[in-house]
């Protein structure tokens, strides 16, 4: 009877001590999971697509339209002088709730200039852009080509240097297939290369009418660079 007795409260013991170390409720295990995937994704699920060399006439238009139709935010680096020949297209950009960005008065690559010649570039085309009320925090070497000096003379104009890190390639006009690929690889906080001004961008419009849409069933969003945003 003894041996009977102490069986039963071993086997009791055992029981109680694998109730107590399971959770109380199952529900209550995966609790963490989403902090976990804001710690592994601290850009909130943005996209920063970005768009050099216009205004680019109706090609500009058309990307506002898609743009507007997909929730989506962009930067435009726009080229001083072609935003001086189209100002209500500068205007539209910004009353759709975009961001300018400096990219020079003329698209030279600025690693080939003086130093005064780099301050021109940029100061030109920032006092056009910011005489239409925009804000601009950003700059973009074209061609991507920067150096020290370079460097030196954004800082100098109060700028933050803006490259990418993934390039669609649609100044080539590689087929909209290829730039959709581009598109739908992107990640949040991927910064996207495309392009309003500098000819015919219908492939670049035709991407983004097919790879916004299935970007934002992912659940992805698309904004302002951090560096282009306000600082209001």
């Amino acid at each position: 009877m003894n041996l009977l007795r102490l069986m039963v409260v071993a086997a009791a013991a055992i029981a109680s001590s694998l109730f107590l170390a399971a959770p109380a409720n199952a529900q209550d295990a995966p609790a963490a999971a989403p902090e976990a995937a804001a710690a592994d994704d601290p850009w909130n699920g943005q996209i920063f697509l970005t768009f050099d060399d216009g205004p680019g006439g109706s090609y500009t238009d058309e990307i506002l339209d898609v743009l507007a139709a997909n929730d989506a935010k962009a930067t435009f680096f726009m080229i001083g002088q072609n935003a001086q020949r189209d100002p209500a297209r500068v205007r539209a950009v910004l009353e759709a709730g975009h961001t300018l960005g400096n990219h020079t008065w003329d698209h030279p690559d600025m690693t080939t200039l003086t130093r005064a010649q780099m301050d021109a570039q940029i100061s030109r085309s920032q006092t056009l852009l910011e005489s239409f009320g925009a804000e601009v925090n950003c700059f973009r070497p074209p061609y991507g080509a920067h150096n020290t000096t370079v460097n030196q003379a954004i800082t100098a104009a109060g700028l933050q240097r803006q490259l990418w890190n993934e390039d669609t390639r649609d100044w080539s006009k590689p087929g909209v297939d290829a730039i959709v690929d581009v598109l739908l690889g992107a990640t949040p906080g991927d910064v996207v290369l495309m392009h309003d001004g500098g000819g015919d961008r219908s492939q670049t419009v035709e991407a983004l009418e097919i790879a916004l849409p299935q970007l934002a069933a992912k659940g992805y969003t698309f904004g302002i660079t951090p560096k282009c945003s306000s600082t209001a």
